[in-house]
């Protein structure tokens, strides 16, 4: 049988073909070895991923392991030639025209599309977790949507537009920058969670989802915060270049499966490797030549930058601090879609048949969406390293030339004889607890003595004194400095020339680096009820060097203070009841996460004597009001002590004969093993009756907890 629209695809080479036609809204056919699709099912490869034909007007099926197309399926005719994206999470495989608006489901076990619906152009459509939503950018609205049907969820809501890439953390909550409050927020169960402080209104805002937790990279203000599920954001300083990047800040993966976010500032050529986890990074600064990049993506140590210009793979090894061999995957200025599935990098041209997956050993296999077997495969091209130069593109070549081989981390033209040799390259820059490494390539020549590391401020000290020009390890540690400021460097190749005098290459500059990281969670966090106020002290956390803290608490009274010491007295929290104290420690390197603890507070008691109960009597009652019930009656005692608990503000008294002591101040006390209430002025407690003493007498908590 051969199917009009889909002769390219060899019948004995599929797990199944559909196609697909227009009638009325959307009306599917199929043919699959002459059974129908209601009653044919396919079994796809577990590892795997969907990758968009945009010339073919269909979507195929990639068995990673094998790089081999195990499913095809056709998509509505009207999408033939469009900007398609596809969102896949598990069984749910959303198939977007971005021209249109229209997305449609592809249902994989039939491979055929189950449902179609115009959402709207522009508007994102993002999937994870088992839930599926949409966010209109310009409108602000964000929406869950049913992913089988495509139908609303719950209601939608509103945030101040324009809103950024949004994401899906691992919990199925939807995260949305909302760069004009200089907040991320999620929506989960139909309505916004309160919002969480990354920035300053209107700096650039990046997400990434990093191993399931969300990231945001202020570029405006060189920072990245991590949402951590206790509440109290991870904040970490990044180089200043960061801010070089220009409009719309830096490059930054939509997700990472492990928790080491890549971010590229192409103005600059920084390359950042933040790991959420620790909150420390590790930057150098690449000669990339001015070509059009897409957010780097990263599995293993490997860093991989689409290029598109070069239509290719760069490709960083951020353990050796080298360039790998660029990975080929189509032509140049051509678009390409990489992102990581199921522990591989995927790279695919939507518009041409190539595509490219590679595992975390960096092994790669190339793989043609229009055929099953494709004899010698794609042919081989140079493709400049950064470092190389704005290279122009490869000359034509006779087909039957042997294939050109990608260059290797050497320069495009080594140095000849009697030349001074290359400048060290790749600086990398990695902070510490009061050190700074300082790693580099080394150079290429002769006459090669050794190499030196320049631009270290007095005060501060460099070990080794000098690298020799043998097999490395070519780095340096910088020890001492000051965590506020920001340190560069250089590294300078020594060498003898022609005369045989000592002279010097430099390298350029490396990015800013602090001697100091992140400073980790507090630990042994207590909280304790003081005559002075609430009492919170901790253990700082090792190795963060001179730091502050940021305490905040809520409960009866929230708040917020900022202090250099490990303990802290709140003067004014003074309120019986349940408090969370949160404290984070904060460095020039960032702000670490916080320790939290949940603390049930009681003010001490004190002890006090009655007065104005002479030959009279005075009643203690179960709560703050004259009205209610009597516990116990006092007679006649005054100058007696009775044990004071807490006050409070209850219910108005008048007093029959003098009215200066009516009022609403009750004081808590207990008397001969009874406790409850009494107007304030029965008891002889510091100030004015008619007022709080605190912190010395604290709050009582509501008085029908008595």
């Amino acid at each position: 049988m051969r199917v009009a629209g889909l002769s390219w695809i060899r019948r004995d080479r599929l797990t199944g073909q559909v196609a697909v036609g227009l009638v009325g809204v959307l009306v599917i056919a199929a043919a699959v070895y002459g059974v129908g699709v209601a009653s044919a099912q396919y079994r796809l490869a577990d590892v795997g991923a969907w990758l968009s034909a945009k010339s073919k007007g269909a979507v195929v099926h990639v068995n990673g392991p094998a790089a081999k197309v195990d499913g095809k399926a056709g998509v509505i005719p009207q999408m033939r030639g469009h900007n398609i994206k596809i969102v896949q999470d598990g069984a749910t495989i959303l198939i977007i025209d971005l021209d249109t608006g229209v997305v449609s489901r592809l249902d994989p076990s039939q491979l055929s599309i189950g449902q179609s619906r115009s959402l709207g152009k522009g508007i994102q459509v993002l999937a994870g977790a088992g839930k599926a939503y949409t966010v209109d950018s310009v409108k602000g609205v964000v929406q869950q949507i049913d992913p089988v049907g495509l139908t609303p969820v719950g209601a939608a809501a509103d945030l101040p537009p324009v809103l950024g890439q949004a994401g899906i953390d691992g919990k199925g909550a939807l995260w949305v920058p909302v760069s004009q409050k200089g907040e991320v927020a999620a929506f989960k169960d139909g309505e916004v969670q309160p919002p969480v402080r990354v920035g300053e209104p209107g700096d650039d805002l990046a997400l990434t989802i990093a191993a399931g937790a969300p990231v945001v990279t202020d570029s405006t203000s060189s920072t990245a915060t991590v949402v951590t599920s206790s509440g109290s954001p991870l904040k970490i300083s990044l180089p200043t270049t960061v801010r070089q990047a220009g409009r719309g800040g830096v490059l930054a993966p939509a997700h990472t499966d492990g928790k080491t976010v890549p971010l590229l500032v192409p103005g600059t050529g920084s390359l950042v490797t933040v790991d959420t986890d620790t909150g420390r990074y590790s930057s150098t600064r690449l000669p990339m030549p001015k070509h059009r990049y897409r957010p780097p993506q990263m599995l293993g140590a490997n860093v991989y930058i689409p290029d598109e210009t070069a239509g290719a793979l760069i490709v960083y090894n951020s353990a050796a601090n080298r360039f790998e061999k660029p990975i080929p995957v189509t032509n140049p200025r051509s678009t390409l879609d990489v992102f990581v599935k199921d522990g591989m990098i995927w790279a695919n041209d939507p518009a041409g048949p190539r595509a490219v997956v590679i595992d975390r050993q960096g092994v790669q296999k190339g793989i043609n969406k229009y055929k099953d077997r494709v004899a010698g495969g794609p042919k081989r091209r140079t493709i400049p390293l950064p470092g190389d130069g704005d290279a122009p593109p490869p000359a034509r070549r006779n087909p039957s030339s042997p294939p050109l081989t990608p260059p290797t981390n050497r320069p495009a033209s080594p140095p000849r004889p009697g030349d001074p040799p290359t400048a060290p390259a790749n600086v990398s820059v990695t902070p510490g607890a009061g050190t700074m490494r300082i790693g580099f390539q080394p150079s290429q020549g002769e006459g090669i003595v050794g190499y030196a590391l320049k631009d270290v401020p007095a005060g501060l000290s460099a070990a080794p004194s000098a690298i020799g020009p043998g097999a490395g390890p070519f780095t340096f540690t910088v020890t001492g400095g000051d965590c506020g400021q920001e340190y560069r460097f250089r590294v300078a190749v020594r060498y003898k020339d022609a005369n045989g005098r000592t002279r010097e290459v430099l390298s350029t500059a490396s990015d800013p680096v602090r001697p100091c990281v992140t400073p980790g969670a507090p630990t042994g966090l207590k909280a304790q009820a003081t005559k002075s106020g609430a009492k919170v002290s901790w253990t700082a956390p090792p190795g963060g060097g001179s730091a502050s803290y940021k305490l905040t608490w809520s409960g009866p009274v929230s708040g917020s203070k900022t202090v250099s010491a490990t303990s802290a007295t709140l003067g004014d929290v003074w309120s019986n009841g349940n408090y969370t104290f949160t404290v984070a420690a904060a460095n020039g390197a960032g702000t670490g996460s916080g320790t939290t603890i949940n603390a049930k507070l009681t003010g001490p008691t004190s002890t006090y004597a009655v007065r104005m109960n002479g030959n009279s009597n005075a009643y203690i009652r179960a709560t703050a009001s004259t009205s209610s019930t009597v516990v116990v009656t006092m007679n006649d005692n005054n100058g007696e002590q009775v044990t004071v608990n807490c006050q409070e503000q209850g219910l108005r008294f008048e007093h029959s004969s003098d009215p200066n002591l009516s009022g609403d101040m009750y004081t808590n006390i207990t008397w001969k093993g009874k406790r409850g209430y009494v107007p304030a002025y029965l008891i002889s407690t510091p100030g004015s009756w008619k007022s709080f003493v605190g912190p010395s007498i604290w709050k009582c908590e509501p008085s029908n907890s008595f």
